[in-house]
């Protein structure tokens, strides 16, 4: 977070600061309301940090993530706009959310806590009847709307932004994180005043998400405060690690707990711990993944990789006896914002083990798509590059060709996760092995395990077509007692039935005389 020293910024923040104060904080103004509100440790703390932000000057953006369900909405958007007016009647809020009639449902009960409690000070203009638009008789008041409308009119003093996305389906589909994006650029943070404050709270669904995009593009801007269901290390609440969040719904202890062991890893640390990046993974869980290291070269070996060896866990591998290809996820611009281009040379071992020997990642326009792989190629002498069908007549098909390298097509006929899910079968058998120690695995390794929430899915691209190739080229080899055993007669009287029927013959079928 940064200090912002200008001095206008701290006169202007100052106007926060009333004379008097009849509540101290949101919750003490609610409690002294309404006889059934209820306050808990995670409640006390987003008052403290709502007053902060509105009496002090050391920062103007507050983030608040928590678990569902915890009065979070209820504190920031309903009783937080009622104590600001109460103090000064001037300000201009405004509640922004994914729809209209979401943000105007705060309007409407943050106008009915008016009228029904005249203690709070505030005096409503006779005009102003709308839910989601209304005024004081000051000059302040509340705007609401969705996030598609934007806000229009004067600036705004107070914005609060409450679930910017509806739900899972949206935070994970890059044309509405976009959306948020433009919005908050080109609207949310365009209506702000000299003495602007903003607080954004959401569900963390997705690292890329409206409040990532933040984190990452106004470093230092923004104070957050997560607090998740059960503690982790250097909690909020000051809870041990492992202590659950006592909850306003009078849940019963070990609730959170409990609900962990039934939601998966991937949608438990979202919604309920607010890391979408969860540190050990969700589809690819880092416990699975496995590491190879090199082996020195066997010198009896002569072929086009001079006898290298991989150690899969004290298995040596000789790369000579692996069929080794190239799986490619394109992408055709070099724009900072755009996905990657990412080649991945990979082997497959005799017994069906699926090895990253390298991989090649860059922005790069189209016409130098075949000079980003063939380094790869001609390294591992890979003999095969997949490709999807919708780029087979690309350069880079085009270029591969010409060198006298196959080019297959594969066809993406289904959403990423689902294609992912072969490789999250063989990395949960331990049957896939990324090279130790190349300066680059942390950067695949985090991508796998951040996905599907990631901003890029590109290198996962590369896995999941390697995983369809082997499920595909690969078929496990047999020992001998496995090949006598398939090829046992098995005398039920029926294949000697039919064999005699076809054949005109009598005797039994003789298995072993069968080319297979």
């Amino acid at each position: 977070m940064t200090v912002l020293a200008d001095a206008a910024f701290r006169h202007a923040a100052s106007m926060f600061q009333p004379k008097i104060r009849k509540w101290a904080s949101p919750g003490a103004m609610a409690a002294a309301l309404d006889h059934t509100h209820r306050q808990t440790a995670m409640l006390d703390l987003i008052d403290r940090e709502l007053v902060a932000l509105f009496d002090g000057d050391d920062h103007d953006r507050l983030m608040v993530f928590c678990p569902p369900q915890e009065g979070k909405s209820q504190k920031i958007s309903r009783r937080t706009p009622a104590w600001l007016l109460s103090h000064d009647p001037t300000l201009r809020i405004g509640i922004v959310s994914y729809a209209d009639n979401k943000a105007e449902r705060w309007g409407r009960q943050i106008r009915r806590d008016i009228l029904n409690h005249p203690e709070l000070g505030i005096t409503l203009r006779q005009d102003s009847r709308a839910a989601g638009r209304w005024e004081t008789e000051q000059g302040g008041g509340l705007i609401c709307v969705g996030l598609a409308a934007g806000i229009t009119g004067e600036p705004i003093d107070v914005l609060l932004v409450d679930d910017p996305v509806r739900g899972r389906a949206e935070a994970e589909s890059q044309t509405y994180r976009e959306a948020a994006w433009d919005w908050w650029e080109s609207n949310g943070s365009t209506r702000l005043s000299s003495r602007g404050k903003a607080v954004l709270m959401m569900t963390r669904w997705n690292e890329d998400d409206l409040a990532g995009r933040m984190e990452k593009r106004e470093p230092g801007r923004w104070r957050i405060v997560r607090i998740p269901a059960i503690a982790e290390d250097r909690d909020p609440l000051g809870r041990h690690p492992g202590e659950e969040l006592v909850s306003v719904q009078d849940r019963a202890p070990g609730y959170f707990r409990n609900l962990r062991t039934v939601r998966s890893s991937y949608v438990w640390n979202s919604i309920y711990q607010q890391t979408p990046t969860a540190a050990e993974g969700n589809l690819f869980r880092r416990a699975d993944f496995r590491y190879w290291q090199g082996m020195p070269a066997d010198p009896a070996r002569h072929g086009v990789l001079a006898g290298q060896r991989v150690d899969l866990g004290g298995r040596a591998v000789a790369l000579d006896d692996c069929w080794r290809f190239i799986t490619v996820d394109l992408a055709a611009s070099k724009r900072t914002s755009a996905d990657y281009t990412v080649a991945s040379a990979w082997a497959i071992s005799g017994d069906g083990d699926l090895i990253l020997l390298g991989r090649n990642r860059g922005r790069m326009s189209e016409a130098e798509h075949w000079d980003h792989v063939r380094p790869l190629q001609q390294r591992w002498a890979a003999d095969t590059v997949f490709i999807e069908q919708s780029f087979i007549s690309t350069t880079l098909a085009i270029d591969a060709t010409a060198a006298g390298i196959p080019v297959q097509p594969l066809t993406a006929d289904t959403d990423k996760i689902t294609r992912a899910l072969p490789a999250t079968s063989r990395m949960k058998a331990h049957r896939v092995w990324f090279p130790a120690g190349v300066d680059w695995l942390d950067e695949w390794c985090d991508e796998l395990a951040s996905f599907p929430s990631a901003a890029h899915d590109d290198q996962v691209d590369t896995l999941s077509y390697a995983a369809r190739v082997v499920s595909a080229h690969w078929l496990p080899q047999e020992n001998a007692e496995q090949v006598a055993a398939r090829r046992a007669p098995v005398d039920d009287g029926v294949i000697g039935q039919a064999y005699a029927a076809a054949t005109g013959g009598s005797g039994d079928l003789d298995f072993m005389a069968i080319d297979y």
